[in-house]
């Protein structure tokens, strides 16, 4: 997929924007091994009482996350939240869609723990954020990249140019990046991570 930002190929951005709550809906009852979730249903097979009071920089309680059939044990960790400006989705010329909107980039620190060496790992899919004026944010899936994209805002993989399996083994630890998108005049308040339909979700407080 090319990334490259030049103006005429920014003007051609195609982009999906999906609901929060279709995304968890999907993740928690997808059957699917690709889905990044883990075992029963959850997006870990320990997943429980969601901890009280954790801020982000804080790690949460290890999660399991299943890809081809194999199941690593990953802790994670929201480090910061990067906020745009509403300007920044002007370049893709749909006022009708994005009017009234601005882009978070959640990053999250990730580390492979303990389990099965994991090919690709979908470290983002639990991932949201809830917003100062209490809705969730939303998923934002773009095809190319914004020009206000962070440097330092890499995928769900953590790596700019994958070389190899890309294979996760214990110890392997990096910070992913993903966009999001919230109403312009909303701040981020939590980071979330969903832990399926019977356990409330993990949550870290901005400081």
């Amino acid at each position: 997929m090319s990334t490259q930002r030049a103006p005429q190929y920014r003007r051609r951005l195609g982009l999906v924007a999906v609901a929060a709550a279709t995304a968890v809906t999907m993740t928690a009852c997808g059957g699917s091994d690709d889905s990044g979730k883990g075992k029963d249903g959850k997006s870990g097979a320990e997943a429980s009482e969601a901890p009280k009071n954790l801020k982000v920089g804080q790690p949460g309680p290890a999660q399991e996350i299943t890809k081809y059939n194999k199941t690593g044990k990953f802790s994670i960790t929201p480090t910061k939240v990067t906020l745009g400006k509403p300007g920044d989705l002007k370049e893709l010329d749909d006022e009708k869609k994005y009017g009234g909107k601005k882009v978070a980039w959640i990053y999250v620190k990730a580390k492979h723990v303990g389990g099965e060496a994991v090919k690709q790992p979908i470290v983002m899919t639990n991932v949201n954020a809830e917003t100062s004026d209490g809705n969730p944010a939303t998923k934002f899936i773009l095809i190319g990249t914004l020009s206000s994209q962070p440097k330092d805002c890499v995928g769900n993989d953590g790596k700019r140019t994958l070389g190899g399996e890309d294979i996760w083994k214990k110890g392997e630890e990096r910070t992913v990046c993903e966009p999001y998108l919230i109403p312009a005049d909303a701040t981020v308040k939590a980071v979330t991570y969903s832990q399926g339909f019977y356990n409330e979700p993990i949550k870290w407080a901005l400081k």
